[in-house]
Formats: structure tokens, sequence, C-alpha cells
């Protein structure tokens, strides 16, 4: 029964389990049956081959076949690699310019990943609020976005991680440690089935990437299903933007679509658009993620290191770009494929030179206040979104979109009747069917998201 389930799992959930690991796959049907209900592996593996599974309950069983082992700052060598060269590289780029910055810990598990991002940022920007950070959190498991999302954790989550963090970014309650608001609202966490959801897709935020992470899930998929991860997760960065996956999760002989590889010393991590595989040394300079430093600037005092000046914002509205000649002016089309690039303020001219033209159009503000979440602005988003209810009142994903934002500014109450009300709309079309602005997520699987949500929202 095991080689059967086997290929039940690889067509459900991309899961690629071969004869020597149908051990592993044993494993975790029999950590997975409890919750299921059931006493023996046996039963529950019947039971599995003979049930249509929900979402939700695939999403479960894939929870218990995945380790979702992790810890704080786990391969600081990587750490280290931001700390000291791409990051770096990326903050003075835009500095006084467009300064923002976009990361996903895809596959997140319960958090200690997305977490440490954010710690290390509070680290390298000393005006971190004069900043637009964005950082996505995404798993398959609806209860490790839980555990994730409570910011709540124990001594064994600290193993191999530097002293400073957990005596700088933590507050100790009894035997955990809960992380600082500050840090924890610093990240977005979303469910998100790698194998299955759409992305890049402006509706689950999965586009314009400067930095994913996509660590220890890719050896569960096949070669197929893992080469076209890759694909979709290298589409989803912006160009210059990098993607760490583990050593062993890139077969050496096939490089990534698009996406060329820069070796380190002790690391190789994979740039979009960057050709060269030089060693790129480490300055000696710099300091090593495991000395002590000063408390970070974000959580206490002014923000500002001494002698930081303010930095100069673009005085210029940003112009349309111009197009090709007979492409018809500025378009939505052209306005998506802008913010896919991470070109924001100039996606955004485009939505503002469209609308007037057609001002009747929910889709457009709908477009409109994406492009102004991806910017930070969530309380204009919030405004505009209304602007397409105030149009349509039965555009199903403005509501989901608005009940997200209200979900993370705590508006819960008004939260809620969006997601409901959204939900409502769903659940009055075909389960595969895709509504409009969806990016091609059906309708069953959005209600799913929005249950995920309210169990979130729910939780404690």
């Amino acid at each position: 029964m095991l080689a059967q389930l086997s290929g039940f799992v690889e067509t459900c959930l991309g899961l690629h389990f071969p004869p020597e690991r149908l051990g592993d796959l044993e494993r975790g049907v029999g950590s997975a049956a409890g919750e299921f209900g059931f006493s023996t592996i046996d039963s529950c593996i019947e039971w599995l081959l003979a049930t249509a599974l929900s979402r939700r309950q695939i999403e479960t069983l894939a929870s218990h076949l995945t380790v979702g082992e992790t810890y704080f700052f786990r391969d600081r060598r990587v750490f280290d690699i931001l700390e000291t060269q791409v990051l770096p590289a990326i903050i003075e780029s835009r500095r006084g310019r467009d300064q923002h910055l976009r990361i996903w810990s895809a596959a997140c598990s319960s958090g200690e990943e997305p977490y440490s991002l954010a710690i290390l940022l509070t680290r390298m920007i000393p005006d971190l609020k004069d900043w637009i950070i964005s950082i996505l959190a995404t798993d398959i498991s609806p209860l490790s976005l839980k555990k994730a999302d409570e910011g709540i954790y124990g001594e064994w989550s600290f193993r191999d991680t530097p002293r400073w963090v957990k005596e700088g970014c933590f507050k100790q309650r009894a035997d955990k440690f809960e992380i600082n608001p500050r840090i924890k609202r610093m990240v977005t966490f979303s469910c998100l089935n790698l194998a299955e959801d759409p992305y890049p897709a402006i509706i689950n935020a999965t586009n314009a990437m400067d930095i994913i992470f996509c660590r220890n899930v890719l050896i569960y998929f096949s070669r197929d299903r893992a080469d076209a991860v890759i694909r979709n997760l290298s589409r989803c960065l912006v160009d210059g933007g990098w993607l760490v996956v583990s050593p062993v999760e890139v077969p050496g002989t096939v490089a990534p679509p698009l996406l060329h590889p820069v070796r380190f010393p002790g690391a190789v991590l994979y740039r979009k658009g960057a050709m060269t595989e030089d060693v790129i040394p480490r300055p000696a300079t710099l300091p090593a993620m495991a000395v002590a430093r000063p408390k970070p600037a974000a959580l206490g005092g002014s923000g500002k290191a001494p002698g930081t000046a303010r930095p100069v914002r673009p005085k210029k509205k940003p112009q349309v770009p111009v197009t090709a000649a007979g492409d018809g002016g500025p378009s939505p089309q052209q306005a998506r494929r802008l913010a896919d690039q991470g070109r924001l303020a100039e996606a955004l001219a485009v939505c503002e030179a469209v609308i007037p033209a057609d001002k009747l159009n929910p889709a457009l503000y709908y477009l409109q206040a994406t492009i102004l979440q991806e910017m930070g602005r969530t309380g204009e988003a919030v405004v505009v979104l209304q602007r397409a209810l105030y149009i349509d009142q039965e555009f199903a994903i403005a509501h989901f979109a608005l009940g997200h934002l209200l979900q993370g500014q705590g508006r819960h109450r008004e939260a809620g009747k969006h997601l409901a009300k959204a939900c409502s709309l769903l659940q009055g079309l075909g389960h595969d069917e895709v509504p409009p602005e969806a990016e091609g997520m059906s309708a069953g699987r959005l209600i799913e998201l929005i249950q995920a949500m309210q169990g979130l929202e729910g939780r404690g």
C-alpha cells in the first residue's frame, strides 16, 4: 500500500517518495493518522486512497510529510553573505531614491527564517522607518503559520544562534521567548502551496521580489515539479534579484532558468540576470553575525544612527513611461508589467493616467490598490479598494484584498465583514471557476485561503 500511496502523494501534493524513502512516507502518515482520527497507519492509508481530500486535508497531510526543522539564523554563512554582500548593494542602490525592499521566505515553517531576516534588517538599516520593507512568509501548513504568527519560541529555536538575538529581540515569558512586536510587524504570513498555487501574482504579493529564500523544500518534490517551482520563483524576482536555496536542492548539471550561480566562500546563491560565476570575496573589515551588536535602532530610541542624514526624497512625480510606437499609450497591462519588474512608482503613474478614461472600471482601482500596497501605502490602498467596491459591491477579489489589509491594520471586525462577503460571493461560483482579477486562482482555493486567514485571526 505504501507504493500506491507514494503515487497518490506525488499526484496530489507534488511530493516525491522513491522506494528508498518509503520509510519516511510511513513515518509521516503515522504522524498524520492521529490528526485525521485514525488509530492505525493502515486504516489511515486506506482512507487517504479512497477519499477525495479537501485542500485543507491535503495541506495537513503535507505538513506531516515534510520536516519543518528550523531555528533562528540557520546556516549563518548565508546570513553573513546577505549582511556583507547582497543587502548592502541593494540598500546603497536605493538609498535616497526608491527606498523599498521585498523579501519572500517560501516554506517558512514556524517563522524563524523570516523573523531572522527582519532582525537582520533592523541591524543594517538605521533609518528603517524611512524604508518600505515587505517580508512575505508563506507555508503550506496552517498549523505552522499559526505558530509563526504567535511569535513565541522555546530554547531549541535558538540553538547555534548568536546570543544577542535572543537577548536583544525577544522578551522572556517563563521558559518561552516572545519576539519584539516591532520586528513581528515587519513580517506578513500567508498560506501558499508552492506545488499548486499561482506565482508570481499580485493577488498573493509574490511578484517583484528582491530576495527569495526557498530552503529545504525542493528536496521533497520530483525533479519535474522542482524545476517548475524554480522557474516560477525566478519569475517572481526583479532583474538582479537573488534566490537562496539549499546546496543539494539545485542539480549542478541543470542551471535554473533565468538564474545564474554566484559563488561566495562556503555558499552559492543564484541571481537573476547575473552572468558571472566568479567567487565574490567577503570584505575582512565587516563584522561576522556572531559578534555582539548594539541594540537595533528599530527597537528603541529615535530610529536613526548618529550622523545619519534623512534620505532625500524624489522631488518630481514619476512620469508615465514612453510606450513604443503603435502601443496604444498607457494601459493596465503596462502597469502590471512595470509592477512585476519592481518599477512601482512608474506602475502607479500608469494607473493614474489610465483611470480618468475609464472611471467606472473597478478592476483599475483594484490594480492601483495592489501597487499602493506593494509600495507600503496601505492606508491609500484601503481607500482605493473601498472606491472599487462602491462601484461594484459584488467584486469578490476586492473584498478579499480589503479584508486582508484591514486585518493587517488590526481592524478585525471590518476585516471579518469583507472576508465573509468575499467567501459568500465565491461560494456562488463553481469550485474550479476563476473569478475576475484572481490571476488563475480558483474560487475554491480562495475560500480555503480565507478560512486560513480567519483561523489566524481567531488564534488564542
